[in-house]
């Protein structure tokens, strides 16, 4: 690595919270030598960050060490050398254990004169890490002896965490089961003299791929310390992954004090400043960590979260701790910065051209092997007709444009503005239904539609209100190969079966079926945007659109109304627009005016003082806020608040009362007890100026309940905290009346 990159990564390391980093061997190189100096003059190091170097045991090299660390605050010394059998004889020459003991306290009375010099010197604070090279092949009791005599020649151990003298005890070289060598490091911890004056480390290497156990069990036998790397670099087949190695102490309720909850981030610098990749099937850092492709895992993950969901909500309201207990999800990918994605492969084949390979790494998407093979053929034509080779750019591009991708480039004439799906089952017949509102060439219309499948709905309302008809051929489902977006990549080939058909392995499949890809975070719509995609491709070949047969716009209309007569003149929330989509369409369905729709939405989701007369299912009274002291200890009085209304339900005036973080929480505790058990999922806060009122407040509350339903409530008042309590009840009220 660079100095730069050097620099970048020991920022990193200590973000992620190590105290004790081995920077450099300052003796081997200049580059070395130099970051060292840089670390020290630039104060990269932190005051609470000891910056660990290391020589082996030659004199000049020593010396060279110390000239790299002149002015530092806090530096760990490591001295090292081999004492094993095989490199007394060949490494050494043939060195008696005597002369190897010799070695070692000789180089130890230099390290100490120096530790002296520089402490007078700069003011440096010096601790002793004296490492046995080849511990693991050397003998046991030979290593007790040597280190009690390195112990006696640095003079300074003592019992005080700083005066500690520390010993490595590497694994050079793994050859043998990590049973063994945590036997070994039980033997020396308990055959060394005063073993509160010494810090036991560790420091494994992966030749049997056995670093990570043989750290563990070494910490069971008594060590202190380990020494590794971030994702096992190192010589060979590489030290122990500290990574791996902390977050199974994590998962067993040990706390190491690092913090990997950015995993993403630490993937990005350790290629970054290393040119190595993470692998795929990295212990908790690859990409398909946390990635089910089997049936039976996909359905046991999905019955644990919902299993927790359930049990989480429990104990919040019995105030006890949440566990985490998921089958096959040691832990909560969101701890380490990921999610979990469910992939599912309807007879996937992966393919090797280089149009699917550049798909693949640019916009992360796994195309189906035949759906490759339609794009190469546009990708070849294009390239003929140039004559010119395209770059990895325009095959992006040019993908994106002839699938109708979803974004303003490349959207084909048929457009989702917004849809909901709602899906029902009985003992017989499970139903979905579809609405939605679409656009052609920008005329808006409304769609509804019923199927036995969320995308047999979907082709209903389009089959119903377009007079266009499709019939599924084939379709896949796999996640984006992009282990941070979440997305869900569908790909469905449609027909039109009313076309002049010809006949396939026996079946019609009609002229020119078409497939459409469709990306979306959710299963059900990133189908439903895939068969959009192969509608569009379709209907691309005619010149006509389809204004002949819609009716107009609803939404547009309904908008207009609630900002001319209902003060709601500002933009709804995105997460919103289903339900107003859910209004209009079944405005539609019933034939009624726009008016008499905003009438409903206004009903349903707007809250409004009483009238005499009025039969409101909801509407805020009155209330008072009040801070109260908290159980959580000095200086959180500050976070909790106490809220006392007086609400309408369903024609009764009755007391609330209920504490919480803020005031929309307390009053969701509160209403808990009256409506049911629901949480605030989300909240939007946005002015707006009438003629007649002045500056008020439209607040957008969205709350859920303990059975994922949920329910939204606007609020309208010159008082923010007023319209947001207004909203949330009227959200409350609507959550649990579904």
């Amino acid at each position: 690595m660079t100095v730069q990159q050097k620099r970048t990564f020991f920022r990193h390391l200590v973000q992620c919270g190590f105290k004790e980093i081995e920077v450099a061997f300052p003796a081997a190189s200049e580059t070395e030598f130099s970051f060292v100096r840089s670390l020290i003059e630039d104060g990269e190091v932190p005051d609470d960050v000891w910056m660990q170097v290391l020589t082996p045991a030659r004199a000049e090299l020593i010396h060279r060490t110390f000239e790299s660390i002149a002015g530092a605050r806090q530096v760990i010394f490591m001295l090292f050398h081999a004492a094993a059998p095989c490199f007394r004889e060949v490494v050494f020459g043939g060195k008696s254990k005597a002369e190897i003991i010799d070695l070692a306290t000789s180089h130890t009375r230099i390290v100490r004169a120096l530790a002296d010099e520089y402490s007078a010197k700069y003011g440096t604070k010096f601790r002793f890490l004296y490492g046995v090279e080849a511990f693991s092949q050397t003998e046991p009791e030979f290593v007790v002896e040597l280190c009690t005599k390195v112990k006696e020649a640095w003079g300074r151990a003592g019992t005080r965490f700083e005066e500690r003298i520390m010993f490595n005890l590497p694994s050079t070289v793994e050859i043998s089961p990590p049973t063994h060598y945590a036997d070994q490091i039980e033997y020396f911890c308990t055959h060394m003299g005063n073993r509160d004056e010494m810090i036991v480390s560790l420091h494994t290497h992966n030749d049997r791929g056995t670093a990570v156990a043989a750290s563990e069990l070494g910490l069971m036998a008594g060590a202190d310390r380990i020494e590794g790397c971030l994702f096992g670099n190192g010589e060979r087949c590489g030290n122990v992954d500290l990574i791996t190695l902390a977050l199974n102490l994590y998962t067993q309720g040990v706390p190491c004090g690092l913090d990997f909850s950015d995993m993403p981030r630490t993937i990005d610098v350790y290629t970054q400043c290393t040119g190595m990749p993470v692998p795929a099937r990295h212990p908790y850092a690859g990409e398909l960590v946390f990635t089910a492709f089997s049936g039976s895992h996909q359905d046991g993950i999905k019955k644990g979260f919902e299993a927790q969901a359930a049990r989480h909500a429990q104990a919040e309201r019995e105030g006890k701790r949440k566990m985490w207990m998921v089958p096959y999800l040691p832990l909560d990918p969101e701890d380490v910065g990921r999610v979990y994605e469910a992939v599912i492969r309807v007879n996937a084949q992966s393919g090797k051209g280089g149009t699917a390979f550049i798909i693949r790494r640019h916009l992360h998407v796994d195309l189906p092997r035949a759906v490759q093979q339609e794009f190469y053929g546009v990708v070849q034509r294009r390239t003929d007709r140039e004559a010119r080779e395209l770059s990895a750019d325009e095959i992006v591009r040019t993908f994106k444009a002839y699938y109708h991708l979803d974004d303003r480039a490349s959207r084909g004439t048929l457009t989702l503005d917004s849809f909901a799906v709602k899906e029902t089952s009985s003992e017989r017949v499970p139903m979905a239904t579809f609405q939605g509102q679409m656009s052609d060439d920008g005329k808006t219309f409304s769609l509804r539609g019923e199927g036995s499948t969320p995308l047999a709905a979907f082709l209903d309302a389009v089959q119903s209100r377009t007079g266009l008809e499709y019939s599924v051929i084939e379709m896949h489902q796999r996640a984006s190969l992009n282990p941070t977006s979440g997305e869900i990549v569908s790909f469905i080939l449609l027909a039109d079966p009313n076309s002049r058909g010809v006949t396939s392995n026996g079946d019609v499949h009609h002229n020119a079926p078409c497939w459409g890809v469709g990306i979306d975070a959710d299963r059900t719509r990133s189908l439903i945007r895939a068969a959009l995609s192969a509608i569009n491709r379709l209907h691309r070949a005619s010149t006509d659109t389809l204004h002949e047969t819609l009716n107009g716009s609803t939404r547009e209309e309904v908008l207009r109304i609630l900002a001319d007569q209902y003060a709601l003149s500002v933009p709804i929330p995105y997460a919103m627009q289903d339900a107003l989509a859910e209004i209009c369409a079944a405005g539609d369905v019933a034939g009624i005016s726009p008016d008499q729709a905003a009438a409903w939405f206004v009903a349903r989701f707007y809250h409004r003082a009483p009238r005499n007369g009025d039969a409101l299912k909801a509407a805020l009274l009155g209330f008072s806020i009040a801070r109260v002291p908290s159980s959580s200890g000095p200086g959180e009085a500050a976070k909790r608040m106490r809220v006392q209304a007086t609400v309408l339900l369903h024609g009764r005036e009755q007391p609330v009362e209920g504490t919480g973080s803020d005031a929309v929480n307390s009053l969701l505790t509160g209403l808990s007890g009256l409506v049911g058990f629901v949480a605030l999922r989300g909240m939007e806060v946005r002015p707006v100026t009438e003629p007649a009122r002045g500056r008020q407040n439209v607040a957008f509350v969205q709350v859920e309940s303990e059975k994922h339903q949920v329910g939204w409530g606007v609020g309208l008042d010159e008082d923010l905290t007023t319209a947001m309590l207004q909203a949330a009840l009227i959200a409350a009220v609507n959550c649990c009346e579904h």
